[in-house]
């Protein structure tokens, strides 16, 4: 079966060509948090090498049980360490996870 090329219905915005944005900047407050954040997971990963859900994996992520946002970030106390797939569960179900302390209400 030959196929004819595909056209588009609707011209390109912006003349037809690709325009390119700009990342929107980090403020130098959240780039300090992130560097600080960046060398505090190393850490704690070293130092918690288990999945705290499942107990079998090695963990690779850390969950924010309260979030990442402002000085929550490198907040260790809220940190849980989970290996990949136990961390997608958490998020692709809220209701387990809220029930069960993995998230808490902002």
């Amino acid at each position: 079966m030959k196929r004819s090329p595909l056209r588009r219905k609707t011209p390109l915005k912006g003349g037809g060509s690709l325009k390119r944005t700009r990342l929107k900047p980090v403020s130098k407050k959240r780039k300090k948090q992130l560097d600080e954040y960046s060398l505090l997971r190393r850490e704690y990963l070293f130092q918690n090498n288990i999945c705290a859900l499942c107990k079998d994996a090695k963990s690779t992520d850390i969950h924010h049980v309260a979030g990442r946002w402002q000085e929550r970030l490198n907040d260790k106390n809220k940190w849980q360490p989970l290996c990949r797939g136990c961390h997608d569960y958490i998020h692709r179900n809220p209701e387990w996870a809220y029930a069960h302390g993995w998230l808490e209400k902002r």
